[in-house]
């Protein structure tokens, strides 16, 4: 599908050169060709630094409503995990705190990515989500938190659906958007 869609482009711009009383040089060509495909088809690298930068504030602040692995920078009473351990325990409380750290940061990084992004970060989200999660876990470990290997990997397991869950919302938005200005 991206292929055909970088094919309607460029026989859109042919066209378009053709209807006009000027020849543009093929250098020109070149880098308009080069910058929309650029836009089109977004490095999933950048994708990532963008949703990383993101993931870090978001996940940070994350932390005073759901204290995760005992870390509560903020030194806040109450937290969600409390909640999450009142109806279920400590795995319904690592799936939950998973989901709800990754998945918030997704959701706020798709105000920030373009629809070709969202794209993009749909197509690789598994391993986008993954490595936000393994950072996550990483860091988490590095400020003192105490890791059992059980209790990670129900939280690996709630990171992965919620960054999942998120990318897919993010996408459907930006494409609902989308749909609805073109028929403005």
């Amino acid at each position: 599908m991206n292929g055909e869609r970088n094919e309607n482009w460029l026989n859109e711009y042919r066209e378009f050169l053709g209807s006009g009383s000027h020849e543009v040089p093929i250098e020109e060509t070149t880098r308009v060709t080069l910058r929309m495909k650029r836009l089109l088809d977004p490095n999933p690298w950048l994708v990532f630094v963008k949703v990383l930068v993101i993931h870090a504030l978001v996940g940070s602040l994350s932390l005073s409503i759901c204290h995760q692995f005992d870390l509560n920078p903020f030194q806040t009473s109450r937290s969600l995990a409390d909640w999450l351990m009142s109806i279920g325990g400590h795995g319904v409380c690592m799936i939950g705190c998973g989901v709800f750290f990754v998945g918030s940061s997704v959701l706020a990084s798709g105000y920030f990515l373009t629809l070709e992004e969202s794209r993009a970060l749909r197509r690789t989200g598994f391993p986008q989500t993954f490595a936000l999660a393994g950072l996550s876990l990483g860091l988490f470990m590095t400020v003192g938190a105490e890791l059992a290997l059980t209790f990670s990997g129900l939280w690996l397991l709630g990171a992965l659906i919620g960054g999942f869950v998120a990318a897919e919302t993010v996408w459907k938005f930006k494409y609902m958007r989308a749909l609805r200005m073109q028929r403005i």
